[in-house]
């Protein structure tokens, strides 16, 4: 979940005033990165060799979703922070 948080904030930081909804695809690299680390972390998780060697154990399509959810928290609270940082100026 921790590493799929980051993936979420690498979308945060790109403003701190301005959603991360605004310009969501005009950076392809991002999206590319993303994509690669996000492939990379299943591939942890899921491939018997790499989760012998990093101690994880497979996830249920329903522990994905869940941490999907969670991780997408970080996400929203920056959104919420960013309204209520354009609403005061």
């Amino acid at each position: 979940m921790l590493v799929v948080a980051q993936l979420f904030n690498c979308f945060n930081s790109r403003s701190e005033r301005v959603t991360a909804f605004r310009g969501l695809f005009a950076n392809g690299w991002l999206w590319a990165a993303v994509g690669l680390s996000l492939l990379l972390q299943i591939a942890v998780v899921h491939l018997p060799i790499l989760g012998g060697a990093l101690g994880t154990s497979p996830l249920s399509a329903g522990d994905w979703a869940l941490c999907l959810v969670m991780a997408s928290f970080v996400l929203w609270v920056d959104e919420l922070k960013k309204l209520i940082v354009r609403r005061a100026l």
